[in-house]
């Protein structure tokens, strides 16, 4: 099992899950080639703090982006999306341009950025308490 450092409390025990969508669940042999579009999410969550979000790549038409969603228990989802070209190259230094939302509402990236930050020092006070 790939365990990654969390970002959150820096542990070296973050780890990645594949998620199955409706489609591959009711329909284990199906391909992504059978669909209109293609599809990857994987859900990451830390043992230690409990730092978790979810990463959709998706690809439609020649649309390529990737979701990255942050929550924690009641409060607000924090999301932003990346659009790549081409898909293959799926590093910060390739997007094309980035959404950042709070809850469905779009928000500044400085503003995301500081709700993330606020996010992984309370989980990092949790773990360390």
């Amino acid at each position: 099992m790939e365990k990654l450092q969390c970002k959150a409390c820096g542990s070296i025990s973050m780890v990645p899950m594949d998620v199955l969508g409706d489609d591959e669940e009711n329909e284990p042999n199906a391909s992504a080639s059978d669909q209109d579009g293609d599809s990857q999410t994987r859900f990451y969550t830390c043992h230690v703090c409990g730092d978790n979000w979810l990463s959709v790549k998706e690809s439609y038409m020649g649309d390529h982006t990737v979701t990255f969603v942050h929550q924690m228990g009641m409060s607000p989802e924090l999301k932003r999306i990346a659009h790549i070209e081409p898909p293959e190259a799926a590093r910060s230094a390739n997007v094309d341009y980035w959404e950042y939302y709070l809850d469905d509402e779009e928000i500044s990236a400085e503003a995301w950025h500081d709700k993330l930050i606020t996010r992984r020092k309370v989980l990092k006070s949790i773990c360390s308490n």
